[in-house]
């Protein structure tokens, strides 16, 4: 109970002093191959009929002030041209503080040769950030650093790359190219924003007319910061049972499952168990997705 406590406290005081660094940060989703949108703006007009998912993650539940991400996106080609149009809302909490991210995207598709094509896709928005450190239990009441809460409202730009086939797929995106200062007193001036830019790959691999096997991978790179891989393993069973189990390494590992209900509706959970110092302290990441590709609606 006391480290349970302690590190509560910890995470809840970090997060608001480095509240400039969490602004940067986006969350990785177990479910990045069923939301592709929330890091790579080159999407849109990549898959046919309009394309929603509602996705929730709930991290390291137990410990107090977890990390909780809500992600809704939208993405549809627009009728007869080669682009496509998205929308992505994401709002992300831990500890004190809040970040709410919008942001519109424009892909444009052209064909490379007969069956691969490119997608370039650009995005545009805005970051809301709200630390409410004032309210905070503090050993010293008088603190003047947390008299106030922090609150920012700030323009972002992202860009992506998209290579896909009916067997695979590839891309690259930066989807938060702007540094957003949020706090000058703990950032030195001449420190440099590295931004977080994304490769992610897929293939489709068919082993029988019941079978199919789906492995993927995501990665994370930052300057000065170490590589964030996730390494993904999935089957598709009778086009409509997806099962696998994905491994984030030196950070966790868990198991997700996925369900086609309906030709338009699917809907899966995952679940993350820790793998640092904190799965002493917490019972795992719960994750939940809800898609619904809307067909014929142009």
């Amino acid at each position: 109970m006391k480290l349970y406590k302690f590190i509560s406290s910890v995470i809840l005081i970090a997060a608001s002093i480095s509240i400039d660094t969490f602004a940067q940060e986006q969350p990785l989703f177990t479910n990045y191959v069923n939301n592709p949108l929330e890091i790579n703006p080159a999407i849109p007009g990549t898959e046919t009929g309009l394309n929603m998912n509602l996705l929730t993650r709930h991290q390291w539940i137990g410990l107090d002030g977890g990390p909780a991400s809500y992600n809704f996106a939208a993405h549809t080609p627009y009728p007869g041209q080669n682009f496509g149009l998205g929308l992505n809302i994401m709002t992300e909490k831990i500890g004190p503080v809040n970040n709410t991210n919008f942001a519109a995207s424009y892909a444009y598709q052209i064909k490379i040769f007969d069956n691969i094509n490119l997608s370039m896709g650009l995005q545009a928005g805005l970051n809301i950030y709200n630390a409410a450190i004032s309210n905070l239990d503090l050993i010293e009441s008088n603190d003047v650093n947390f008299q106030e809460d922090i609150k920012r409202t700030t323009p972002n730009f992202g860009f992506g790359g998209y290579l896909y086939t009916d067997k695979y797929y590839a891309g690259i995106s930066a989807p938060r190219l702007i540094h957003v200062r949020l706090n000058d007193e703990y950032r030195e001036s001449s420190e440099a924003y590295n931004p977080g830019v994304f490769l992610m790959g897929g293939y489709n691999f068919s082993i029988n007319p019941e079978w199919v096997f789906l492995p993927s991978s995501l990665v994370l790179l930052r300057g000065g910061s170490p590589i964030i891989a996730d390494i993904t393993t999935q089957f598709l069973f009778q086009k409509s049972y997806y099962m696998g189990i994905h491994y984030r390494i030196g950070d966790a590992i868990g198991a997700f499952f996925n369900i086609q209900i309906t030709e338009e509706l699917k809907a899966g959970y995952a679940y993350d168990f820790t793998l640092n110092k904190l799965a002493r302290a917490n019972s795992g990441t719960h994750e939940f997705i809800i898609s619904y590709n809307l067909q014929n609606l142009w």
